[in-house]
């Protein structure tokens, strides 16, 4: 080693003490350049004196909530909406607002911890409600907000000191439901048939669910056939155009448990409704009328051989494939209040009782069959003994 080298060490330097945070845990000299130093920009990592910036330049009370407000805003989470488009899929789309509507998320909660479960008694049903219906509501904002609508009517029974609030939310979201399926319906296809056919389903829970009152006919609104009913009726032809896509696809499962139903014997017409139609031929004169309430009381006999020989416990859809089924005409003699129409109604009542268990279907087989029997004379009163027997209906003396 050379005689008078000098040792020299590690080069010192000032310390800087308005360096950015990255610098000073680095433990090295700041640049201090605005708005990212030269040691981040390098290293390519987020420089304090950028966030810093942006912060300065926002408002301060751009992000403050609302004292009175019900929502939460995540950092940094963008919202995605499914909407459906003209050709019947989906089209994604993000919004910049990252708020959450703590209602809705209390409604959707309620739905899949508890409405799910009511709408039948078979398990692999209630899973089915439970789990793939909210999933498919993601991906068509009808079907979702459907989902919303019949949580909340849930709700407004549960917690009747918090009816009206519930009672709105549901009228809000199943109007919006209806408003964004309805340029849908004119396009059924692969894609949007199974979100359609439970906006129907769900539509006709949620008619049912409305409270009980005095002239509301189930099936008509205002005199006219109501509008559920016209859309539940459009299942109908969703099952026609894409049945074997639906049977396969998302709502396989429902499907599995209906086609258990399918392989009963029903070529005979059950006693109950052979009676009938024997008073249905000696009453009407007009064939055409005769062909019209025979041909309607058929489609009704399958549910009564399942019910009342083989004992079944009957689905929604064993009772509803009925309103799906039967000709329009014969909801036009309903809407003009033709006796026999009634007193067909009348017997599609019982069937109707066998589904009491729901909450949103109990009362109706009641209160429907002694609207019907107020509209009667004393001589067609007789023909419905029958099914007041079977509901335990009271006529009024």
């Amino acid at each position: 080693m050379r005689t008078g080298s000098v040792l020299q060490g590690r080069r010192s330097h000032q310390k800087s003490r308005t360096g950015c945070q990255q610098c000073k845990q680095r433990k090295v000299k700041c640049g201090e350049e605005k708005p990212t130093c030269g040691n981040c920009r390098r290293h390519g990592v987020d420089c304090s004196f950028t966030l810093s910036s942006h912060t300065k330049g926002s408002a301060p009370n751009d992000n403050r909530p609302s004292p009175h407000s019900q929502t939460i805003t995540p950092i940094s989470t963008p919202r995605v909406i499914h909407s459906g488009s003209p050709n019947g899929g989906s089209q994604l789309q993000t919004a910049t607002s990252p708020e959450l509507h703590i209602p809705d998320l209390e409604l959707l909660h309620h739905y899949t911890t508890s409405t799910a479960y009511t709408f039948s008694l078979h398990p692999l049903l209630q899973t089915f409600w439970r789990v793939e219906v909210p999933r498919i509501g993601f991906t068509a904002p009808y079907t979702l907000r459907a989902i919303l609508a019949i949580a909340a009517l849930h709700l407004a029974v549960l917690c009747p000191e918090r009816r009206q609030f519930y009672v709105t939310q549901a009228n809000t979201h199943h109007e919006a439901a209806l408003k964004l399926a309805t340029p849908e319906m004119a396009n059924i296809g692969p894609d949007n048939s199974a979100p359609l056919f439970l906006l129907s389903a769900l539509s006709s829970f949620i008619s049912c669910a409305k409270p009980l009152k005095l002239g509301n006919f189930f099936l008509l609104e205002d005199n006219n056939i109501a509008d559920w009913l016209l859309l539940i009726r459009g299942t109908g032809t969703i099952l026609d155009f894409a049945d074997e896509s639906l049977k396969t696809g998302p709502l396989a499962s429902m499907f599995a448990v209906r086609d258990q139903h399918q392989n009963f014997q029903t070529c005979r017409r059950h006693h109950i409704l052979e009676e009938l139609r024997q008073l249905i031929l000696d009453e009407a004169q007009d064939q055409s009328m005769v062909h019209l309430y025979i041909g309607t009381l058929d489609e009704m006999n399958r549910s009564f051989i399942m019910c009342f020989e083989y004992h079944l416990r009957l689905e929604t859809a064993d009772v509803f494939v009925w309103l799906m089924r039967v000709p329009y005409d014969f909801l036009v003699l309903l809407k003009n209040y033709e006796p026999l129409a009634l007193v067909i109604l009348a017997y599609f009542c019982v069937l109707l009782h066998q589904l009491e268990w729901m909450w949103c279907i109990k009362g109706w087989s009641t209160h429907l069959l002694s609207q019907i029997y107020d509209q009667l004379s004393p001589t067609h009163r007789v023909w419905i003994r029958w099914p007041i027997e079977q509901i335990g209906f009271l006529p009024p003396t």
